[in-house]
């Protein structure tokens, strides 16, 4: 029970900076056109494969709308019978899986160090929303070195969204104690409301918000793209915000089930990015938060793309190392090493 509890415990830490606003599962079953794949894609052994039922959860908000078409149209995998679910609530996820009431989720990368690291039994198989971060202001903000003076105010004080920027200000040489002032807020809602309220002009806003902030804010601009600033420090082109876990068991049992569904996320993830307006139909439909519009216009910002694990494990390297320096615990207080990814 203690064992539980403290990983519990750890977990709730990991997603409190990741919005979620609802509840949802569907059952609607459809087919994909399966295009072909010019990826790099996992090899597995073809062997006979027993069939199996499993659960695919994913928070509301950016890790949901990647796999939303799976959501509603619920494509055929041989073998296999999947139900989908979002979830609301940083203790509702971390229950489902410590009870492995789930076999696949989209979580915040963090959270499957953290999960890895307690041995929870899930390994990383790819990454799919690659940074959603920015800076919004009503204040005439062109560069990192303007903020200094500035209050920002942010979300998740100690978690990742923090972590992130105090990262980007320390490697341009803006001290985040003495140089700004960080204002902090328990939830990206909160936070919204404060920026909209004219109570803030300097704000960390994530997608898809940002983009209902700035359709409701005409005096508001994107400042400064996070995404951009990670790029210019560290080499890499982006950070993996959120990935895709797969339970040891499945992985072990069923590995052709599991590719076929891999390929499957995969596609869905690119019909996202095709058909941001069809997809933003299919988000409202889940009824978990923003409408369609909203949606529609935050896909191209959303940096959403499936990648297979073994084609770019420096990037998720790179990004536990910098959470793990700042804060060990957003980690699950473990030094990164390959046995947190799949080898599927």
């Amino acid at each position: 029970m203690k064992k539980i509890l403290s990983l519990m415990f750890a977990l709730m830490l990991v997603l409190a900076g990741c919005g979620a606003q609802g509840t949802t599962s569907t059952d609607k079953k459809g087919e994909f056109a399966n295009p072909e794949h010019t990826k790099d894609e996992p090899q597995v052994v073809e062997k006979e494969q027993t069939p199996v039922s499993f659960k695919v959860i994913a928070p509301a908000g950016m890790p949901a709308l990647s796999m939303v078409r799976l959501f509603v149209d619920k494509p055929e995998i041989k073998n296999a019978t999947i139900s989908y679910e979002t979830v609301d609530s940083a203790d509702v996820l971390a229950a489902s899986l410590i009870k492995h009431e789930a076999d696949v989720a989209i979580v915040p990368t963090n959270l499957a160090a953290t999960l890895y690291a307690k041995g929870a039994g899930y390994k990383v198989a790819g990454s799919s929303v690659w940074g959603i971060l920015y800076i919004a202001s009503t204040e005439d903000i062109k560069s990192l070195e303007d903020l200094k003076g500035k209050t920002i105010s942010l979300w998740g004080k100690g978690l990742t969204p923090d972590a992130m920027l105090r990262f980007v200000l320390t490697e341009n040489g803006i001290d985040p104690e003495k140089d700004v002032k960080l204002e902090y807020f328990s939830t990206v809602e909160e936070l919204a409301t404060n920026y909209l309220a004219g109570k803030s002009t300097v704000s960390m806003i994530p997608q898809p918000v940002l983009t209902n902030v700035l359709m409701k804010s005409e005096k508001s601009k994107v400042a400064i793209n996070l995404q951009d600033e990670w790029k210019k420090i560290t080499k890499l082109d982006k950070y993996p915000q959120t990935s895709l876990i797969i339970s040891d068991k499945l992985a072990a049992s069923n590995p052709v089930v599991v590719r076929d569904f891999l390929y499957a996320y995969d596609d869905a993830v690119d019909w996202v990015n095709q058909n941001p307006a069809e997809a933003g139909k299919y988000y409202e439909s889940l009824g978990i938060g923003l409408k369609a519009p909203i949606i529609e216009k935050a896909i191209p910002q959303s940096n959403l793309d499936f990648v297979f694990v073994n084609d770019d494990k420096d990037s998720i390297n790179k990004y536990l190392e910098v959470l793990y320096k700042f804060n060990p615990k957003l980690t699950g207080e473990k030094e990164i090493d390959d046995g947190l990814y799949s080898k599927i």
